[in-house]
């Protein structure tokens, strides 16, 4: 699904189309060539302000906290949303680069103000409550007697430069631009050091003392309170399970026992997910957040509602598999119906159901369950599993067939047409948007169903399943908008023979 549309776009074709439909209704190629400029400059305006100006900062904040601490919390990359200035770090850092622009039309103008805003998505990361406009002056006031120092800073990393240029970027990637961006975060300590000791006007603002110093213990430990006071019922299990039991729930995320006990031991994998991090800052590894005046209560609320780690019962599982086969099948029967005007039965198999959808998402679910607390690595995992199972899979429909359901040649980084990238780094979005989402949504839809109701809808979907899977194995769905557009026939003397 995200193929075709990244596939719409990058070709062109969702332009001609949107293109073509105005076309209908103005019946006029300039009022189209407007309508398009100007949407597709929204669209970069609106990634440019919203996305990569707060990347900025969000790099910025991030080295400033490994300074002084130890570990980085993938939460943490998510501060300025969880004190609700995302908006105001976008506006602060626009500002910037509106002055900066108009700056440069003076040209020697540009180059001086360069440095006389360096400071800005430093002040922001810091302090994301400060006005933009605020944060421009407190900038020129910094860096009054330091544009030269900076200008000189830069310059030391002209030879790092062309080294990147000669590595194509590798010892950029790997070395140096982390270097500067840190240097950079130490030229930021030192000048807000010796701001707040001169008293610059403006400088009060910057107010987060836990980036640049750590907290007294006795400090930590009254504001992470709730942490030490419920340590026994986070560490020691309330619900008492067998080691089968245990197993399955904590390597496969499959829950074998009561709805009740299910309920009891989500929330406490919560509240342990949620400490460890709290525990990290409590000893000081990680940033407090809890010191940060804009951090609300509600936000470090110990709750236990982390629904990506609740384990999911056998029978929510058969209907997850169920529900995301039948949902492949609609996708691509539609897709084909709206593409080439005509209904086709899409898969291999004769019923509703395209299995390599439910079997990816079940598999992803399953197997990688104990990844979740690690998104970085969970979404490797999937993009390795991922690519081992479709691989498998169209490799044993050929040989079990002599036919190609897809085939991938001619895409960037295929492997035998069965895998590329692309698909790839779809499966990787589509499956932590399924095991961190969709899973855990439909997990919980579903434990409040009857299980009266919930068996034997599993039992007879099964079976239904298993019957079609019997007789497709000796009689496949095939035909033209079936199996791929070119169709190869594997004979056993006389080779392959393609045809269209």
């Amino acid at each position: 699904m995200l193929a075709s549309l990244v596939n719409s776009v990058d070709s062109g074709q969702l332009y001609t189309t949107a293109g073509m439909a105005l076309h209908t209704i103005f019946h006029s190629e300039r009022v189209v060539g407007i309508l398009l400029t100007l949407d597709s400059l929204l669209i970069y305006l609106a990634v440019w302000i919203f996305v990569r100006n707060v990347y900025s900062a969000i790099l910025r904040r991030a080295l400033l906290e490994t300074r002084l601490y130890n570990r980085l919390p993938m939460s943490h990359l998510m501060h300025f949303k969880m004190v609700g200035r995302w908006l105001r770090v976008s506006l602060t850092l626009l500002l910037q680069d509106v002055l900066e622009g108009l700056w440069y039309l003076t040209i020697v103008g540009g180059f001086i103000k360069r440095y006389s805003y360096y400071l800005v998505p430093y002040i922001a990361a810091e302090n994301p409550d400060i006005r933009p406009m605020e944060a421009i002056r407190l900038s020129r006031r910094m860096m009054n007697g330091h544009k030269w120092e900076c200008c000189k800073l830069e310059l030391s990393f002209l030879g790092w430069r062309l080294l990147g240029f000669v590595t194509f970027g590798v010892t950029e990637a790997l070395w140096s631009i982390p270097y500067e961006e840190a240097c950079g975060a130490e030229l930021y300590a030192r000048l807000r050091s010796e701001a707040k000791a001169a008293g610059l006007p403006g400088s009060e603002r910057l107010d987060d003392d836990a980036l640049f110093e750590r907290a007294a213990q006795e400090t930590l430990n009254r504001h992470y309170a709730d942490i030490l006071e419920r340590e026994d019922l986070i560490v020691n299990p309330i619900v008492d399970l067998t080691p089968v039991q245990r197993f399955f729930a904590q390597n496969f995320g499959i829950w074998l026992g009561s709805t009740i006990d299910k309920r009891i031991y989500s929330r406490q994998e919560g509240l342990r997910h949620q400490a460890a991090t709290g525990r990290l800052e409590l000893s000081g590894e990680a940033y407090p957040e809890r010191l940060n005046r804009l951090w609300t209560r509600e936000a470090a609320a110990l709750t236990g509602k982390v629904s990506y780690l609740k384990p999911c019962s056998v029978w929510s599982l058969i209907l997850v598999f169920m529900i995301f086969s039948i949902f492949g099948w609609v996708w691509e029967v539609g897709l084909h119906l709206m593409t080439h005007g005509v209904f086709v039965n899409r898969g291999v198999l004769h019923g509703p159901w395209l299995p390599i959808y439910g079997g990816g998402v079940t598999l992803i679910a399953v197997l990688l369950f104990r990844f979740r607390e690690k998104p970085a690595l969970e979404g490797l995992a999937i993009v390795v599993l991922c690519g081992i199972v479709e691989y498998m899979t169209s490799y044993l429909m050929e040989q079990a067939n002599g036919l190609r359901w897809w085939d991938y040649t001619g895409y960037y980084l295929n492997l035998n047409g069965r895998i590329c990238g692309e698909g790839l780094a779809v499966f990787a979005v589509g499956g932590m948007l399924a095991v961190y989402v969709l899973v855990p949504v439909l997990d919980e839809m579903l434990t409040h169903v009857s299980l009266k109701v919930l068996a034997p809808l599993c039992i007879m979907l099964t079976l239904c399943f298993t019957y079609d899977l019997h007789y497709s194995h000796a009689e496949p769905n095939m035909g033209e908008g079936i199996t791929d557009d070119a169709v190869t026939v594997v004979l056993p003397d006389a080779g392959t023979i393609s045809e269209a």
